[in-house]
């Protein structure tokens, strides 16, 4: 555990984008799957294809809810991302506004 806070939002938002990246991977290797799952089926004895579509279909509701999952966290992920930038630039804002309201002259 690190002893510092905060965020580094560049980073935060390539975080964000790789689990974009993921989700569309997930999409991507659905469609490959179910290609697959129709190839076999034509491939194979019809006293199997029943069990094959029911683990085709099974399959297929797991890579969805992962692909979802991933679309999911990129989305809070961005979402937080957003939400500390602009917090950030909200008290940067509050505290020049605070110094400029004290008026104390500097010298150098």
């Amino acid at each position: 555990m690190s002893g510092s806070t905060g965020v580094n939002p560049v980073d935060a938002m390539s975080e964000a984008q790789e689990a974009e990246a993921l989700a569309e991977a997930m999409v991507f290797l659905g469609t490959d799957f179910e290609a697959a799952v129709e190839g076999l089926t034509g491939a194979v004895s019809e006293h199997v294809t029943g069990g094959l579509d029911d683990y085709g279909l099974d399959t297929m509701e797991h890579i969805r809810r992962v692909a979802q999952n991933g679309i999911n966290l990129a989305q809070n992920v961005q979402g937080a991302d957003l939400a500390i930038t602009d917090t950030d630039h909200e008290n940067a804002e509050e505290y020049q506004e605070g110094l400029e309201s004290l008026d104390i002259q500097i010298n150098f």
